[in-house]
Order: structure tokens, then sequence, then C-alpha cells
């Protein structure tokens, strides 16, 4: 039947599909930190809280339509609504392309979709919430069995050991440096990033995350530094967690879940060919 189908219709529909679900990442994203329902009520204006128009709430388009302002008050909207909207759409056609119509795909999709959401989470709140990574573990452990999964061994083995690393690497950082060095989050973040890609992605994995966290969260931090000379940065946002609204992250630092999201992303679009060329580093080939 797919066969049938015109070579642009798969695109488009994954294309709309993601969108629609972005739309709904982003309502995840605002209120999952905060305790909040992510079902009632309707979308609001953040701030008169007037509720959003299903004729404003179309996803990218009423944005732009709106010139990023609400109607009723015409306070800014965040660019960010249409930029998770427009990135899931196209990691929606990504999944596509890369795994066919499959229910691999579809699976591998969710977890896309989940990682997108603990990035914007974490960026905001330096948390990564239990409510989000511990149901995608099972998740991930009963996607392992579709064709095209890593397999329930692999996956298995994957979401333990990503959880016994992080809690070995922490103990000895914590121990070295005398303070938290990693958070308890990320733990299950790792896990769960085993049990979708299996035991055999998780070195990949931490090393893209540490790599690219070295890199970009040394940029931050110089520019930060620079910032901090002429002007004073703003505080971070409330979460309505005493404990997580007490500490204060230093300037210009980055939490490390984005990168093992970035990572984990990385691994599942090009994982054979990113172990290639690691081993072939090693190995001189």
């Amino acid at each position: 039947m797919l066969e049938s189908l015109p070579p642009w219709f798969l695109p488009l529909f994954a294309f709309l599909f993601g969108a629609l679900v972005g739309s709904f990442l982003n309502v995840v994203i605002a209120r999952v930190p905060r305790g909040m329902s992510i079902v009632h009520p309707r979308s609001r204006c953040p701030g008169c809280e007037t509720p959003i128009a299903s004729y404003d709430n179309v996803p990218i388009l009423s944005w732009i339509l709106l010139k990023g302002k609400c109607r009723s008050c015409g306070i800014r909207i965040s660019p960010r609504y249409p930029f998770v909207e427009l990135a899931v759409a196209l990691l929606a056609v990504a999944v596509v392309r890369h795994f066919g119509a499959t229910w691999w795909a579809l699976a591998a999709f969710a977890f896309v979709c989940a990682l997108v959401a603990l990035t914007y989470i974490d960026l905001d709140h330096w948390l990564l919430p239990r409510s989000i990574t511990i149901p995608f573990i099972v998740l991930g452990l009963c996607a392992s069995l579709l064709p095209g999964g890593p397999g329930i061994v692999s996956a298995a083995m994957g979401a333990a050991a990503g959880f016994a690393a992080f809690v070995v690497l922490g103990f000895v950082a914590e121990r070295i440096l005398k303070k938290e060095a990693l958070g308890g989050g990320d733990v299950w973040l790792l896990s769960m990033i085993g049990a979708w890609l299996g035991l055999r992605a998780l070195l990949p994995v931490v090393l893209l995350a540490s790599l690219q966290g070295a890199l970009i969260g040394g940029l931050l931090l110089a520019i930060a530094r620079r910032r901090q000379q002429t002007t004073a940065l703003p505080p971070p946002k409330p979460t309505g967690d005493a404990e997580v609204d007490d500490w204060v992250p230093p300037e210009g630092a980055v939490p490390f879940g984005p990168f093992l999201a970035l990572g984990a992303a990385e691994y599942l679009f090009f994982g054979e060919r990113l172990v290639a060329w690691y081993l072939g580093l090693l190995t001189g080939g």
C-alpha cells in the first residue's frame, strides 16, 4: 500500500505529525518541571493567561502569522516555541528517511521526542525529571524487541550498565573533587539511552557528549566571563521546587544532560559509522 503513495507523501506526513508533536512537547517542557498537568488547562498566553484559540495554536504557522505576539495582549512569544516545533518536525522526517515506515521508526521518534523534552527542561531548570526518564527506560526495553531495535539482552545490559557506570563515576568524582560532580538525573538519562540504543552505544555516546560538552561548555564559559564584565546575567527561572531553586548554577555553565541527549541522537542516526570511525582511530585504519 505504501508503495502506491507518491514519494513526497510520507515525508510530508512525518513533517506535519512531527510539528504537532513538537507543539505538545512545548507543553511538556513548560509544565512537567513544575508538576503541572500536561492535559489541563489548555494552552494559555504566558502574559495575560488568555486561553489560546485553536486557530492561533497551529504549529509554526500561527507564530509567524501573529508575528510572535499574543493576539489578546500583544506580549512577545518566545521564538523557541516554533523552533521546537520545526526541530521535531525535521527529526520526524529524518527518522522516516533513515528507518522507513516501520514500527521501529515510530519507536525511535518517541525516543527522540523524549530527548528533546529532557534537553530543554535541563537547560531551563538543571533538572531531568524521572517522570520522563524511568517510563522511557521501560518503553526502551519493550521497543528493543522490535525489528531494528538493539534486542532485549543488549537493551537490558545497556540500561543496567548506563546506570551503574554513572553511579560509580559520580562516586569517584565526588571523592576526588569533594563535591557532587554529576547530577542524579544524568544517571537515569544514560540508563534510558542504554535501554533504547543497547550496550554497544554507551561508550560512543559518552565520548561524543564529553567532547561536545567540553567544546561548547568552554566557549559558553568564555562568553559568560566577557559578559560578566559589562552586565549582570539574569537569575535562573524558578521551578517551584525550593531545593532546586536555592541552587544557583555557575555563570555560563551548562548541564551535561543536553550533551548526552545530543550524543544519543547522533548515535541513533550515525551509530555504525561513528563506531567504525572511532575504531579506525584506535587501530590507525
